[in-house]
């Protein structure tokens, strides 16, 4: 009699499915999100870009692609980092593959979460379900080097994480789509700018402004708002960390840049061109004097000033903030006043928002008709035109002092 696994006592293991000839393998890792299959792998961005088929843009009417419509800066800008950052982090892509065109096989059939292989139909495409910039960003770098350099051969030894749903029902993926950018949450600008230290500008506010406690208006930092772009009512905190660095960034350029890529461009630029050390000289001569503007020194000298500064001045708002370093900006560039110089005439200037200074460009005053009676409440104006209109009116009052 031949002796097999149950006359020995061991239980049958269970057989592995047959694979058709000539599947593409992956190592991978498979498990479940609901009812669904869903798969892990990497592959380097060459191979993966090479998996993919055309983007697809949502068409609501046909039912098919999950894709926004492409945004060439959003693409050109990861294509940028992707080749000039040689540590580049990626998040995982999504991607789908009809069951037809994919099987994974696990190690353990009866695990939840196992170890296995994708097998993939040569020649069949996947459709990127969240990632499409990020694949053509790639393809996109890929192409510009194909004839072989440093950042070609850098990618082929890259991994790039992908998530595969082994489900060809587009309306899932559509929904799917959806569920995601619900579901994720942007940081806001504050905790952003102040994480990237790529940027001279944002390295040398957190290093040697703040943490370098040469100004002493920041206590080391202390009065900066990193968790939020704008501090609350009763917060202790000047501005945040956002409104800092953009004032800043103004003063050492002015208001010439229009788009945030451009901003960011003038002042790596202006940084480079005039040297490290005095563009943080610029800083550091802004924000004291600043801090020594009669109504922020008397908040930092008494128990809640900062909420008192906020309440009864225009001080803490980023609008006047960018407009103050554009008028210092302003007066200085191209001339012999020194930004020392500058803001003790700004000490002069009437920022108490029961004065006038800036009505017309960031206050629209309350209105009254003929017998006194209130018409219209005073409002506060935002925006680009209404700051740099205030700009204009502080620059004035300062050349007059």
């Amino acid at each position: 009699m031949e002796e097999n696994e149950e006359t020995n006592g061991a239980a049958a293991k269970p057989s592995r499915p047959k694979i058709p000839y000539g599947r593409v393998a992956y190592p991978a890792i498979g498990y479940k999100m609901g009812s669904r299959r869903m798969v892990t792998t990497v592959m380097n961005p060459v191979t993966y870009v090479g998996t993919v088929g055309d983007r697809e843009n949502w068409d609501p009417l046909q039912g098919t692609g999950t894709n926004r419509k492409e945004d060439k800066n959003h693409r050109q800008a990861i294509a940028k980092y992707i080749e000039e950052t040689e540590d580049y982090v990626l998040n995982s892509v999504l991607v789908y593959y009809s069951p037809d065109d994919a099987e994974f096989v696990p190690d353990d059939p009866e695990a939840p979460i196992s170890m296995g292989t994708l097998y993939v139909r040569p020649g069949a495409k996947a459709k990127v379900g969240d990632g499409g910039h990020r694949t053509s960003a790639y393809g996109d770098v890929i192409e510009a080097h194909r004839h072989g350099d440093d950042v070609l051969k850098r990618l082929q030894q890259n991994g790039q994480p992908v998530i595969v749903v082994l489900d060809d029902d587009q309306a899932r993926r559509a929904q799917d789509f959806t569920d995601l950018q619900q579901n994720a949450k942007p940081l806001n600008a504050s905790i952003a700018q102040s994480m990237d230290r790529r940027q001279a500008i944002n390295k040398m506010l957190l290093e040697e402004v703040l943490k370098g406690e040469q100004v002493p208006v920041f206590e080391g930092g202390k009065r900066i708002e990193f968790l939020t772009d704008s501090p609350g009512k009763l917060s202790p905190k000047l501005t945040g960390f956002k409104t800092l660095r953009y004032a800043t960034g103004t003063l050492l350029v002015g208001t010439g840049p229009r788009s945030s890529r451009a901003w960011d461009e003038a002042v790596a630029v202006e940084i480079a061109t005039t040297g490290h050390d005095d563009a943080l000289q610029r800083m550091i001569d802004f924000w004291t004097g600043f801090g020594a503007l009669p109504d922020v020194a008397t908040a930092l000298s008494v128990p809640s000033g900062m909420v008192k500064l906020r309440e009864t001045t225009w001080l803490t708002s980023a609008n006047v903030l960018y407009a103050l370093a554009a008028a210092v900006r302003d007066v200085t560039h191209g001339t012999d006043v020194t930004i020392t110089e500058a803001m003790k005439a700004a000490s002069a200037i009437d920022f108490t928002r029961a004065g006038n200074t800036f009505h017309g460009t960031l206050v629209e005053p309350a209105k009254y008709d003929e017998d006194g009676n209130l018409e219209a409440k005073e409002k506060a104006l935002t925006g680009r035109d209404a700051w740099e209109g205030a700009a204009e009116k502080l620059a004035a009052k300062m050349r007059q002092s």
